[in-house]
């Protein structure tokens, strides 16, 4: 009998193989699985043979006890993976002492839920400093250097923490992954394609980071400490700490950690008369405190009530100087030279906290889920900045100024899951989503002639975002057919208010129906595979974040600014694409982004000055094709690879000229482990990128390869883990761009080759037994 034939998406099948100390098999042994959370059975069963199994839920820390005549009672836990299992255990006799036995079955890399691909983040964090790093070794992601991840569309992805969205600027979002330590994620989940359950302001997909809350068995947690050295070096050292009570879970972690980073960019921009040559060096120390906790309440045998809190300390400063050489475009003889020195301190906070409560409706798996998020965050900055003339001589110019960035949002959501017997499940909730942001810069300026303020970037910016949304799915599986339809409706209500300089309002009202629609069916098999095809289409919108609509200008340097538009329209998309799974393993995908009102970085120079804003370019049709690949885990080697290709069709308008754009790019990646010993694993994990696009800038091919080994020590409760990021760096970028009104190319690189160790060790005592009057065996099968 195979023990493939019990297995489903949500399921494994469980064997116990019990033998004595002479290898022979133990038959008419009692084993029973209980729920590890209340030690309640679960199930009991006598082992009469090999044919003997358990069902199990994937994912889900068990207890397990033995007893057989005349031998010693075995008592342990196991958590189950993604695949069938063979526990194997040693009947040892009654004079024997038998230690507590845990089994953790081998976690894929990667696998694919339905709608979602599940990244098994440890072997990823293992060689990494952050979050952020983390995310940029996912396979298949591609994040850029302001922070922004893509997936499969020119539209970033929406980036999620614990379910929560971080509803942040790019730079925002990068800041608190760089202080979030890469220990602390348990996986990442990618949507490419969310349903209908999810906000329609995904074009790009959602990137959801979970983060670990502990086993709940017993009192168990972890000791971590790090250091990595590039040119600069990163010091982190923290602790996650989880308890069970019988119904009552509690978890706290928290982070440490000292970085420092730089990045180097250079760039030539000719215009007609004048070529402009700058070189930005940056460094980047920063001290965050992070950290977070919660607790878990099982009220009954259908209530769960739940709290999640999580804040980041971020002291983050920069230090800037670009050197600026300006020379005559005719004869190449200098005009000019120039150099900016920029200095950035201020912290940042973030909060996010959630309560949620579910209940369970029946045993079918019915639940209402509720949950209310409040989430909080404000950057500080302090910037000064001097602007020195070295040819022609002039008088140095200086200026310094405050902003401060603050947000508060409110996030209610309600959902209900009904399952009939004759298995269609039904979903439906509603989300109201309540955001305030406002944006402060007082900026003045020192000349020979005296301090006076600064107009042109003193602004006051105030932004309002309520959206209400309701929701439809249901599904059902026949004749091997799964069809999973969804509606959902949102209603949006944007305002925006600028005070100072001028008055300026722009409000953005409107009410959209968003389909979606999933088809899955088997394909048949292929080399012992089992292989399913599915067929998505959904649509979905991509509103003007606040960033992009604050109108004022945002200083860089004195030949550069950051500046809204307040006239952005609201992105729509229309995705389609087929993908096809081996045993729940994503192996190929192709699809369709069709685009309208596309709006995405822009550059205009207006003479000397350049400003980097956003506008509605017009049309794009994007075709993606994803082929992957590998050995799956479960020995003692394995891999995974593959790559995507993206074809860009843009027909539009940039800088007031038609503008049609055509450009193909591609992205390999892949991970290999050797387990050299049961206690000694070897990592090998790069990507590449082949003609990249960016906002229009042309990559040229770059990438990374990063390789780590870790090894078990101390019965393996701790492991050190030495590392080599960017091993050959090679993960440096060299650019083109030539649009309309704008030409340049120069190159890019920062602190990404590094050499590291971790120490991690892990703790954990197993709950006391209670006492009870002997051990009623239930029914077999219950």
């Amino acid at each position: 009998m195979m023990l493939c034939k019990w297995s489903t998406a949500q399921s494994i099948a469980l064997r116990i193989n019990l033998q004595n100390e002479k290898s022979e098999t133990v038959i008419n042994a009692t084993a029973q699985i209980l729920r590890a959370t209340d030690s309640s059975i679960l199930f009991v069963k006598t082992l009469k043979n090999k044919d003997v199994f358990f069902t199990l839920k994937i994912n889900t820390p068990y207890l397990i006890r033995i007893t057989s005549v005349n031998t010693n009672l075995i008592i342990g836990s196991f958590v189950t993976g993604e695949r069938d299992t063979v526990l194997n255990f040693i009947a040892q006799t009654k004079s024997k002492k038998l230690d507590e036995v845990i089994v953790v079955s081998r976690t894929p890399l990667v696998k694919q839920e339905d709608d979602k691909t599940i990244v098994d983040a440890e072997p990823l964090a293992n060689s990494s400093t952050n979050a952020l790093e983390v995310l940029e070794k996912t396979p298949g992601a591609i994040v850029d250097q302001d922070g922004n991840v893509y997936l499969n569309s020119a539209t970033p992805a929406v980036i999620y923490l614990n379910g929560r969205e971080l509803r942040m600027s790019a730079q925002d979002v990068a800041s608190l992954l760089k202080g979030l330590p890469a220990s602390s994620i348990s996986k990442i989940e990618v949507l490419r394609n969310p349903s209908a359950k999810y906000d329609a302001a995904s074009s790009g997909g959602i990137v959801n980071i979970v983060l670990k809350k502990g086993v709940k068995l017993g009192t168990n947690g972890s000791l971590d400490a790090s250091y990595f050295q590039g040119v600069y070096a990163t010091q982190s050292v923290g602790f996650n700490v989880s308890k069970s009570e019988k119904k009552f879970n509690t978890y706290l972690s928290y982070n440490f950690t000292n970085r420092k980073s730089f990045q180097f960019l250079s760039s030539v921009r000719p215009t007609n008369q004048i070529i402009f040559i700058q070189s930005f060096y940056s460094k980047f120390p920063a001290v965050t405190n992070n950290g977070g906790g919660g607790f878990d309440y099982q009220a009954n045998k259908k209530l769960n009530i739940a709290y999640d809190v999580r804040f980041n300390i971020n002291n983050n400063r920069s230090n800037v100087r670009n050197d600026i050489d300006i020379l005559n475009a005719a004869n190449g003889t200098q005009r000019g030279k120039n150099i900016s020195l920029v200095s950035n301190t201020g912290p940042g906070y973030f909060l996010g906290n959630t309560l949620s409560l579910k209940y369970k409706i029946d045993s079918l798996g019915s639940e209402w889920a509720n949950s209310l998020e409040y989430t909080y965050f404000k950057n500080d900055n302090k910037q000064v900045y001097d602007n020195i003339s070295i040819f022609p001589s002039k008088n140095t110019f200086f200026g310094d100024g405050a902003i401060l960035n603050e947000k508060n949002i409110v996030v209610f959501k309600s959902d209900a899951v009904f399952k009939t017997k004759n298995k269609i499940t039904f979903e439906t909730g509603t989300k109201i989503n309540v955001a305030r942001s406002s944006n402060n810069a007082l900026y003045f300026a020192d000349s020979s002639t005296g301090r006076f303020l600064n107009t042109y970037q003193t602004n006051s910016f105030k932004y309002k975002e309520n959206i209400a949304s309701i929701y439809f799915q249901a599904s059902k599986t026949f004749n091997g057919l799964t069809i999973k339809p969804g509606m959902r409706l949102e209603h949006t209500d944007i305002i925006g208010n600028q005070i100072i300089p001028t008055l300026n309002t722009f409000t953005i009202k409107r009410t959209d129906l968003f389909p979606y629609l999933f088809l899955r069916h088997g394909l048949g098999k292929a080399i012992g595979f089992k292989l399913t095809g599915n067929l998505i289409f959904r649509r979905s919108i991509t509103r003007p974040f606040y960033e992009a609509l604050n109108p004022f200008p945002r200083y860089a340097d004195q030949y550069t600014y950051d500046v809204g538009n307040p006239n952005l329209r609201p992105q729509i998309t229309n995705n389609y694409e087929f993908n096809v799974t081996a045993n729940e393993f994503p192996v190929l995908s192709v699809g369709l982004n069709d685009i309208k009102d596309i709006f995405t970085t822009l550059t205009n120079a207006r003479g000397d000055t350049l400003f980097r804003t956003y506008d509605n370019l017009g049309k794009n049709k994007e075709v993606y094709m994803r082929l992957v690949g590998g050995i799956p885990p479960g020995k003692n080697y394995f891999f995974y690879a593959g790559t995507q290709m993206n074809i860009i069709n843009y027909n539009g308008i940039y800088n007031g000229e038609k503008f049609i754009y055509h450009r193909a790019s591609w992205n390999v990646f892949m991970f290999h482990n050797y387990k050299a010993t049961p206690t000694l694993n070897f990592t090998l994990q790069g990507f590449m990128r082949l003609n990249g696009v960016q906002n229009f800038f042309e990559l040229k091919p770059f990438g990374s390869l990063n390789f780590s080994a870790n090894k078990s020590v101390l019965k393996k409760k701790m492991n050190i883990i030495l590392s080599v990021n960017d091993m050959f760096r090679t993960n440096r970028q060299t650019f083109t761009i030539d649009v309309p009104k704008f030409v340049a190319n120069g190159r890019q690189y920062q602190d990404t080759r590094r050499v590291g160790i971790a120490l991690k060790y892990n703790f954990g005592l197993k709950p006391k037994p209670e006492k009870k009057q002997g051990f009623e065996i239930p029914p077999e099968g219950i």
